[in-house]
């Protein structure tokens, strides 16, 4: 299994999220994430007082999915989350090497 996770533009979640229930991935986890880097979008760039540096505001998008279902699950987040400007996001891919349902202790393919 593959635990896929995109760091992506906010306005793009719901897209993102449509075109994977669309293709049947109706699990998946949305988080807010501060961004910092160099290919940030600097005109939506905000001071943190927090962090004591400017940071974007993104979404991160995290599916859990079967090997056979990696490139087709990358995709459908690239496309959907594209809008071929700097700061779109990066997508990674790690692999599950145990996953456990915890209300009813399935294991591996049985908990997704």
């Amino acid at each position: 299994m593959k635990e896929i996770k995109a760091y992506i533009r906010g306005e793009r979640a719901a897209k993102v999220q449509a075109a994977l229930s669309e293709a049947g991935i109706s699990h998946m986890t949305l988080s807010h994430v501060l961004a910092v880097g160099a290919h940030n979008d600097a005109d939506q760039a905000k001071a943190s007082i927090e962090f004591g540096c400017y940071v974007n505001r993104r979404v991160k998008v995290e599916v859990i999915c079967l090997d056979k279902d990696e490139a087709r699950t990358v995709e459908l987040v690239r496309k959907a989350a594209c809008t071929g400007q700097p700061g779109d996001g990066i997508i990674t891919v790690t692999n599950v090497n145990h996953l456990i349902k915890i209300r009813t202790a399935a294991e591996s393919v049985e908990a997704l």
